[in-house]
């Protein structure tokens, strides 16, 4: 509520409200090499907008009220977060995060908050106030590199995965103490919990391993090969199928049973693939790729490459964005 105040005070000159659908919804890119955010109209493939970010936008994160996204900038010095008006479609702020810099990994609190984003080389998550947009929170990891973070399902805990010390921290969200230090893999970076929250998988990307952590019990269950780079997870809502992107050259989508970790499909996608969305209607996932590759698009039932959508160099970081039931005149 906080933020939807704010935020409506800074605009209220932007023009009349219109209702939006669901059938507004658009795929949002983040062309990181090129310092650019594209929204892509999901059916026709299309590139609808591109606008200008802050430094190298390599992870995105969106507000409770589906209003804005914080896109983490890593370029050196990387001491900054890119806030985008979504419903204008304007980047409208860069939040300061000081000494702090190598911003990466971006996660949202459930009720959004806070955000949560890595400065990975000093090895601290710095907590936003998103209703401020100010940094009230430097919380240190225990770990060396940590790249990326999330937050559990039930608000209580911070997950880094820390790429040098080959671990996941886990973090408790209002002391900020660590909890406990999970051993994974060489180059654990990419996580996801299991649709059921019991478990996180863990893409040891340099191991070419996937560890799973038990998060009641703060242990690693076990650590199963999954060759080529895993470097981002996702699953499918029936929690059945596992979604690996791996950054190889060339790039690969792995496609894995979820129970016994047995390789379904490995389907060839653009070079060094990363970043990865699935649609709301779960029949497709979308796969960015490190350069000028694109955004190569999945379907899950064939599990074949349908499209490939042209966005810019560096198509990392991809959400999936329904607008909000009321915004402003900016339409698609």
């Amino acid at each position: 509520m906080r933020t939807t105040i704010l935020w409506a005070v800074l605009f209220l000159s932007l023009g009349p409200v219109t209702a939006v659908t669901a059938d507004d919804s658009l795929l949002l890119v983040c062309n990181k090499h090129e310092n650019t955010l594209s929204f892509v109209d999901p059916v026709s493939l299309t590139p609808i907008a591109k606008i200008t970010t802050g430094p190298n936008p390599h992870e995105i994160v969106l507000s409770a009220d589906r209003r804005f996204a914080y896109l983490s900038n890593y370029a050196p010095p990387g001491n900054t977060i890119s806030v985008i008006d979504l419903v204008n479609r304007k980047h409208v702020r860069q939040i300061s995060t000081g000494e702090f810099g190598r911003i990466h990994g971006a996660a949202i609190a459930p009720d959004g908050r806070h955000a949560y984003f890595t400065a990975g080389q000093s090895g601290y998550v710095v907590e936003v106030d998103t209703a401020t947009c100010k940094v009230i929170r430097a919380l240190p990891t225990h770990g060396k590199i940590s790249h990326m973070v999330v937050v559990s399902p039930d608000g209580k805990r911070l997950y880094t995965a820390n790429i040098v010390t080959e671990n996941v921290s886990v973090i408790d969200r209002a002391s900020g103490d660590l909890i406990a230090q999970v051993p994974c893999g060489k180059g654990a970076e990419g996580m996801c919990f299991t649709p059921d929250g019991r478990h996180l998988w863990v893409g040891n990307q340099e191991a070419g391993s996937i560890t799973i952590i038990d998060v009641n019990t703060h242990t690693a269950l076990e650590t199963f090969s999954c060759p080529g780079m895993p470097v981002r997870i996702r699953f499918t809502p029936d929690g059945r199928r596992a979604l690996v992107a791996s950054w190889t050259d060339p790039g690969e989508l792995v496609v894995l049973e979820a129970d016994t970790h047995k390789e379904i499909k490995r389907l060839p996608v653009g070079r060094q693939a990363i970043g990865l969305e699935l649609s709301p209607d779960r029949k497709r996932v979308f796969v960015g790729c490190e350069h000028t590759d694109g955004v190569h698009v999945v379907d899950l039932e064939s599990l074949s490459v349908t499209g490939k959508i042209m966005t810019g160099d560096g198509s990392d970081a991809v959400a999936w964005w329904t607008p909000p039931e009321t915004g402003s005149s900016a339409s698609k």
